[in-house]
């Protein structure tokens, strides 16, 4: 058994190693588990190479079910080969795999709630707003991202993880909750200035006919007995369309069965029925 130092060129190799293998290898049986393998394949064979009995364990070890966040995998892959440089044998294998149980799930809340809810949130609201406009900006931003993630954060990541080993876990573990909760208010922030800036949600009224119109600075518009929307949704809060629109869309998501597929169509399906009813009734219910 050896335990080998290993260049930058050499770690570079591993990590890019890892980040095509970690999703192409993935399965419905162990999920991650068979690119975590391939990834630490050339590792293990430099450190138990020349024992057959350390190797089977590590092979069974490392193939065993492992599933995270992509990015925050790189974190314990580079913890894991650090182990490996400092020690390796039986202790060290059982230490990685008590490593990646611990680790995994509260790394995938982290990283699902940095990069698959806020930053795409965030990123994926900036496209928008460029693209309604006809700009290619948004297209742009979002390819930016998907670099910046994959040749910045990630080598940042594993190096983090190979350079603090398992001290990683005492340095960050007081901050790891706090830096959740930070995140969320942060994408629960960012979600509630979209409702409010991009749904668009507003209520008619009862018309005094059922094609009842009124000339306004030139317009015809809708001749109202009451409105909905201006006589007592803009005096006691103006986006509650936009609120109640997003908050049933969230209650249906959760339901089994519903997808974002069906909700879009059914959105639409029911705006075309009151479309409906507001062209051939004197009830007008969204404008």
């Amino acid at each position: 058994m050896t335990n080998k130092r290993y260049t930058k060129a050499e770690l570079k190799k591993l990590h890019w190693s890892n980040i095509w293998n970690m999703q192409i290898g993935w399965n419905y049986e162990r999920m991650q588990g068979l690119g975590y393998l391939t990834a630490m394949l050339p590792v293990l064979k430099n450190s138990y190479g020349d024992n057959p009995e350390l190797m089977q364990k590590a092979l069974r070890v490392h193939s065993q079910f492992f599933n995270t966040q992509p990015a925050m995998a790189d974190i314990i892959v580079g913890m894991n080969i650090a182990l490996e440089e400092d020690a390796g044998g039986a202790d060290v294998i059982d230490t990685a795999a008590a490593i990646k149980t611990s680790l995994m799930g509260p790394f995938a809340g982290i990283g699902d709630t940095v990069f698959g809810m806020i930053a795409s949130t965030i990123v994926g609201s900036l496209a928008v707003d460029f693209s309604v406009t006809g700009s290619y900006i948004g297209l742009f931003l979002l390819v930016a991202w998907a670099l910046i993630v994959l040749f910045v954060i990630r080598p940042i990541f594993f190096n983090l993880g190979y350079k603090q080993g398992t001290n990683l876990i005492t340095t960050l573990g007081g901050q790891l909750n706090a830096f959740t909760d930070a995140a969320s208010v942060l994408g629960i922030t960012v979600i509630g200035g979209m409702t409010a800036t991009m749904v668009n949600l507003r209520f008619g009224g009862i018309l005094k006919g059922v094609k009842a119109t009124k000339e306004v600075d030139g317009a015809l518009v809708p001749d109202y007995f009451i409105n909905f929307q201006t006589d007592l949704f803009d005096k006691l809060m103006p986006r509650f369309g936009s609120i109640l629109l997003v908050g049933v869309a969230y209650y249906l998501l959760g339901k089994e069965g519903m997808n974002s597929n069906k909700l879009i169509l059914g959105t639409i399906l029911v705006c075309l029925i009151l479309a409906a009813v507001g062209t051939y009734t004197p009830v007008n219910i969204l404008v």
